[in-house]
């Protein structure tokens, strides 16, 4: 059929490329407890201010960090065994509360973000995340989740309905809808790790640069208020606010006990 030979082929493509699940460095677990006791902190505090200013303050203060940052960054590349070490902030004038990042090594800040980022050590954090994505390789690894979920789908479901007796027209088209399917799941459940792992990358990125770690963590306060989830469910593709700033306090901690402020590998 045809759908389920399409199914084979994204298996194919997704073992010839590298990094179709888990991450490569080790993340300090976070349980639902101590999201629980973080969103309360949220919830006591939850005034969210904006900090209004031009498009010359952004830019000057993103072409400051830039050059903080960048500077210190190149053993983390190192540890992370890439080659995606040169990193190009765009300021974007929008409303959008939002940053990302492409496979070019571009990385876009929305107004509607950084309005609500105080400091230096903030608008640190944020260009930090989205440099961690890049050094781990999550655009790549995406596209690879990607297909994986739409492999397992279209066989699942597929497979169901030949098993019951479906034609192959039938059979075909709930291939089809697997695929579909299941290529969501699989963008959804890898999404968080890789936000998780960008956040860790961070703190190191931070940490070299000699950047205040617990003042750039106002960012995931931020972060969390705008969010107003205690526990990400599957359909999330982030972790919840809650379960960042936890995870945030770990890293620094972490970053605090390194004796080389780099990153620890995961497990193979």
């Amino acid at each position: 059929m045809r759908a389920l030979h399409i199914a084979c082929s994204l298996m194919a493509a997704c073992f010839g490329l590298q990094g179709c699940g888990g991450t490569a460095f080790t993340l300090p677990p976070v349980s639902e407890k101590e999201a629980l006791l973080a969103a309360q902190e949220v919830e006591a505090d939850p005034d969210l201010p904006q900090f209004p200013r031009g498009r010359t303050y952004y830019q000057e203060a993103i072409d400051r960090i830039d050059i903080k940052l960048t500077q210190h960054v190149g053993p983390i590349c190192a540890r992370a065994e890439t080659d995606k070490c040169r990193f190009i902030f765009h300021y974007v004038a929008d409303d959008e509360v939002n940053a990302f990042t492409d496979e070019g090594g571009h990385i876009y800040l929305h107004r509607g973000l950084l309005d609500y980022l105080e400091s230096d050590e903030e608008i640190a954090a944020a260009m930090a995340h989205e440099m961690g994505h890049q050094i781990a390789g999550h655009v790549e690894e995406s596209k690879s989740s990607i297909l994986l979920g739409a492999l397992i789908g279209g066989l699942l479901m597929g497979g169901a309905a030949v098993a019951g007796g479906a034609t192959q027209e039938d059979a075909d088209q709930m291939a089809n809808q697997g695929m579909g399917l299941g290529a969501q799941i699989g963008m959804l459940s890898f999404s968080k790790e890789q936000e998780r792992e960008a956040d860790l990358l961070a703190a190191y990125v931070l940490a070299r640069a000699g950047i205040d770690l617990e003042r750039a963590g106002g960012t995931f306060e931020v972060l969390a208020k705008l969010d107003g989830k205690t526990w990400a469910s599957w359909k999330d593709t982030h972790p919840a606010g809650p379960e960042r700033i936890v995870a945030w306090r770990k890293a620094i901690a972490e970053v605090e006990a390194s004796s080389d402020r780099l990153p620890v590998m995961a497990a193979p």
